[in-house]
């Protein structure tokens, strides 16, 4: 079964279980990000990611961060690239700033923050490397820096290209060194059952060669992907889609259109009491989600997923036909 639970450890100790879905922060398309922390500081008690970038532009200090129960601080790929996620109806006008290996370093240097931090190794959008390449400069970032949590992301070789499961096999001996492997849901696959196809290879390489380290993607924070991917043997899940678009019965719909449904108060709302209201409700929302991952692993049951079981039925038979053969 590739749908699980599992655990993170630090110092022999459980750091946090799994499956754990992350509510993400960015400047990148939320210029109010500070304001937007300020609100779900009320809210959110576990995990939360946010940007090296944005720390060391002073978009946003640590010292924001006290209410989370563990902290993903992010490389800061996304912010210094011009693209966007897949969650984005539309691309803004977006130059960001110079980013390098150093200004990562400095920012992993000046931390000071007490709650357990995972940080997420280098990804520059200006430079491709080997899967080696990247497999040396995260293990040298984990010996400099040995008091955080180390996640590896794995990145394409070359532009353009996407994440294949060769690229896995190549490195799969040392992964055991990282305590989570990311991988960018755009960067899988341009199909949906492709990149479920994928997660699940990848994590049929890392249980042959007996590596326990949950998947991450990136960008894959809805009501339905999420699953999907979860089923596919993923078990952290980040992304900004939580603030984007509002989450009702398993679907992932327009702010507006989530203000019209939330009855007649709903419609009354004015865009900003609509965002505080819709970000609330989405968080609680992800808890349950991830309560119905927990039941599904559990149950082996469809039916654990509300509102979604037929299409994680379908979905999932779909995976076994490709994975099997």
């Amino acid at each position: 079964m590739l749908a699980r639970e599992g655990s993170v450890l630090r110092g022999g100790e459980v750091l946090f279980r799994t499956p754990l879905l992350i509510p993400s922060f960015s400047s990148k398309g939320f210029p109010e990000m500070k304001k937007i922390i300020r609100v779900m500081s009320e809210f959110i008690t576990e995990a939360v990611l946010v940007s090296a970038y944005d720390i060391h532009y002073k978009l946003l200090a640590s010292q924001q961060l006290t209410f989370p129960s563990l902290i993903f601080l992010d490389s800061g790929g996304y912010e210094s690239r011009v693209e966007h996620d897949l969650s984005e109806a539309y691309g803004q006008d977006y130059k960001p700033k110079k980013w390098t290996v150093m200004d990562h370093r400095e920012v992993l240097a000046k931390w000071q923050s007490t709650i357990p931090t995972v940080i997420i190794s280098y990804d520059s959008p200006r430079r491709h490397t080997s899967i080696e390449g990247q497999l040396e400069a995260a293990l040298k970032l984990k010996k400099d820096f040995p008091s955080f949590v180390h996640e590896l992301l794995v990145k394409p070789e070359h532009k353009g290209e996407l994440i294949e499961p060769s690229a896995i096999v190549k490195i799969a001996k040392n992964l055991g060194e990282f305590s989570i492997i990311g991988f960018t849901e755009h960067e899988l696959d341009h199909r949906m059952i492709g990149r479920m196809e994928k997660l699940a290879k990848m994590r049929g390489i890392l249980d042959a060669h007996d590596i326990s380290s949950p998947i991450h993607v990136f960008g894959s924070l809805d009501s339905l992907s999420t699953a999907l991917y979860f089923l596919s043997g993923a078990e952290i899940f980040d992304g900004l889609t939580w603030l984007r678009f509002g989450f009702h019965n398993g679907q992932t719909i327009y702010r507006q259109n989530y203000g019209a449904i939330r009855g007649e108060n709903g419609i009354l709302k004015n865009a900003r009491e609509l965002s505080h209201a819709m970000w609330k409700d989405n968080y609680y929302y992800l808890e349950s989600l991830r309560d119905q991952m927990r039941n599904y692993v559990r149950t082996k049951d469809c039916k654990a997923f509300d509102h979604i079981s037929s299409h994680i039925e379908i979905a999932a038979h779909q995976l076994q036909s490709r994975v099997s053969s």
